[in-house]
């Protein structure tokens, strides 16, 4: 009997040991040339208090797709977390003040109403060119209607 946890614990410990090799260590450091990206995002004039951008690439060959957080108008990207050189769609999305509470473990949520217009993101008409040096500085205004 104890063959089998012997082996089962070998199997564990080399499970283990290929995960950390895949993961890497010390972090998301790449060969890719990552630019930092930054912005402002405003609807009707007015800075977005709380939302998200996310940025898909839309050439073949870009492997990177990022987003961030929009806070009082500002979004930023650091170079680590950065896009590579190319163009992407963009898309801008309402961030929920709060999440409904369900009724019941495990009872799906309802559909957060989404209050940013879909030309901004599920039909999104908005791109951006990111460039090898920067600046990749990207304003968006947006408009209600």
């Amino acid at each position: 009997m104890s063959r089998p946890r012997r082996a089962s614990r070998v199997s564990l410990w080399l499970g283990l040991a290929a995960s950390a090799l895949i993961a890497g260590c010390g972090g998301g450091a790449d060969d890719l040339p990552r630019q930092a990206v930054s912005g402002e995002v405003t609807m009707d004039g007015t800075p977005l208090k709380s939302a998200m951008i996310q940025f898909m690439p839309t050439d073949v060959g870009v492997a990177t797709a990022g987003g961030a957080a929009i806070t009082d108008g500002k979004y930023a990207i650091p170079t680590s977390e950065g896009l590579v050189p190319g163009t992407y769609q963009v898309s801008v999305t309402s961030a929920p003040a709060a999440q409904p509470k369900a009724t019941m473990p495990g009872d799906p949520l309802p559909p957060v109403k989404e209050t940013i217009p879909s030309t901004y993101n599920s039909k999104t008409t908005l791109t951006a060119k990111v460039a090898k040096g920067g600046p990749n500085t990207f304003n968006f205004e947006l408009k209600s209607k």
